[in-house]
């Protein structure tokens, strides 16, 4: 209840907003058109009375003026009056416009009237004035009337592509959480219950094995079945660990720079590893309190992942380097192999790459696979602006 009420509150002073900023739109630029041909009018007939109609030359240009500007006057009360600024059908806003204007040319002409300019209400130059005045009123009404129907159009459209953007960030952090949910519980499928199993068959295998043998069972027979568990064991050990920390890598739920270090432990100590993490970075992946997301920790591990595949595919590196580093709302990976010299020319299109590189484009990033020297080496970089948890 408290909820709705909160949503009701908040349309409706956007919807206050949004009249007041119209009707200023409407009244300014009316005015303003108004104004000019107001001034432009009085200077002309001022100047046109004094050589070609000396009878009039006597008229001070100043009358011309006050009744031209009391014109536009009353055109902006008498719009603001009827509310022209809420009109959203055409009937309406020429009906608007039209009374507007016609209500201001007859003020004009009796102001005229009481200023000296004309003699009297039945003056000859009467109707020239009421009906060039209207017209006047009406073309400066439609020129308020179309800024207006631009702002409008604008805001709608602004506001469109606001929501379409929303929307698709909402999706996209769905999506993210139902990958690290599926993640999570496919990982700890293979690492608990599918492992137990294993155990249990290998352990099974071991009863087999020891009454074959006290059985007489043939060598070839004992020997094929010592392979399988062999196999298994292996399999156990090492295929279902390895997957379950790819789906789900290990301390991702301590922090970024935890996994990393957990990742870079496996490779052999034949080869050097060097981590550099930013006192930024290291601010932001507090365990305390992080302000790295897992989907943001998670899709940065796959980044290192992946550089680490393609440096013992590609090329016997001897050391790596990771460095983190987070710039403007932008976390920066870049993981640095001395093995072969990556050559774009004579890369073939690595899947692995693209897909990464598909799945950073998703969240606004980029990746970059570079050459690492002049002579051997790659690099790669990766960019991933942080979202709700930079905020």
């Amino acid at each position: 209840m408290t909820t709705s009420s909160t949503d009701s509150a908040a349309d409706s002073a956007v919807k206050r907003s949004d009249r007041r900023q119209d009707k200023i739109t409407l009244l300014r630029g009316t005015a303003i058109i108004a104004l000019g041909y107001g001034i432009g009018a009085a200077l002309q007939s001022s100047y046109v009375y004094a050589v070609y109609v000396p009878e009039w030359a006597h008229i001070p240009l100043w009358t011309r003026l006050v009744a031209n500007a009391l014109a536009v006057l009353v055109l902006v009360l008498v719009l603001a009056a009827v509310r022209a600024h809420r009109a959203t059908r055409l009937w309406v806003m020429v009906v608007c416009v039209t009374f507007a204007a016609t209500v201001a040319s007859g003020v004009r002409f009796l102001a005229q009237v009481q200023l000296g300019v004309h003699s009297d209400v039945f003056d000859t130059a009467r109707d020239a004035e009421l009906v060039s005045s209207a017209i006047l009123g009406i073309i400066s009404g439609a020129i308020g009337m179309w800024a207006l129907a631009t702002r409008r159009g604008a805001r709608i459209r602004t506001r469109a592509a606001t929501r379409n953007a929303v929307h698709v960030e909402v999706a996209l952090r769905a999506l993210e959480q139902e990958e690290i949910r599926v993640r999570r519980a496919v990982a700890e499928g293979l690492h608990g219950t599918l492992q137990a199993k294993l155990v249990l068959v290998d352990a099974r295998l071991a009863d087999v094995l020891t009454r074959a043998r006290a059985g007489g069972m043939g060598d070839a027979e004992i020997e094929s079945l010592a392979w399988v568990r062999s196999e298994l064991d292996e399999a156990r050990e090492t295929d279902v660990r390895e997957m379950s920390r790819l789906l789900y890598p290990e301390r991702i739920e301590l922090g970024l720079v935890p996994a990393v270090r957990a990742l870079l432990g496996r490779i052999p100590t034949s080869i050097a590893t060097r981590l550099v993490v930013s006192d930024a970075v290291r601010a932001m992946d507090d365990p305390s309190a992080s302000a790295l997301t897992v989907s943001e920790r998670l899709l940065a591990v796959r980044v290192v992942e992946e550089a680490l595949t393609n440096a013992f595919k590609h090329g016997p590196a001897s050391s790596l380097r990771v460095d983190l580093d987070v710039d403007h709302g932008v976390l920066h990976v870049s993981v640095e192999n001395d093995g072969t010299l990556y050559d774009p020319a004579a890369a073939g299109a690595a899947s692995g790459i693209a897909r990464l590189g598909s799945r950073l484009e998703l969240v606004g990033g980029r990746l970059r696979l570079s050459p690492g020297g002049r002579e051997k080496g790659a690099r790669l970089d990766a960019w991933l602006p942080l979202g709700a948890g930079a905020d």
